[in-house]
């Protein structure tokens, strides 16, 4: 996890590299919108609608962050090849992005 300056809007941007194989980098944007601290929530699901990792959930002040996903599901285990989709939330902010991983 790295952080950066505080953005002016929310954004979550594509992965990268994206297809990727076997790390890839998501990175995303807190504005300070008059809170010093938002609960946030990046988790990645398989296509089935299910949570395959939660890569943080918990309290992070304003600014941009980076956090990397190696392809394994929460009890650690590598997950197969395939789409995934990937979910911030933070405060009344949702966005949702497609990755793909080969193996």
């Amino acid at each position: 996890e790295e952080q950066t300056a505080a953005p002016q809007n929310y954004f979550l941007e594509q992965n990268f590299p994206n297809p990727f194989n076997p790390v890839t980098t998501i990175r995303f944007g807190l504005p300070a919108e008059g809170r010093s601290v938002q609960i946030v929530r990046l988790e990645i699901y398989n296509t089935l609608g299910e949570k395959v990792r939660t890569l943080f959930a918990g309290p992070l002040s304003a600014g941009t962050f980076a956090f990397t996903w190696e392809g394994r599901d929460d009890h650690g285990r590598a997950v197969p090849s395939g789409v995934y989709l990937y979910r911030l939330q933070a405060s009344g902010y949702t966005a949702w992005r497609k990755m793909l991983l080969v193996k």
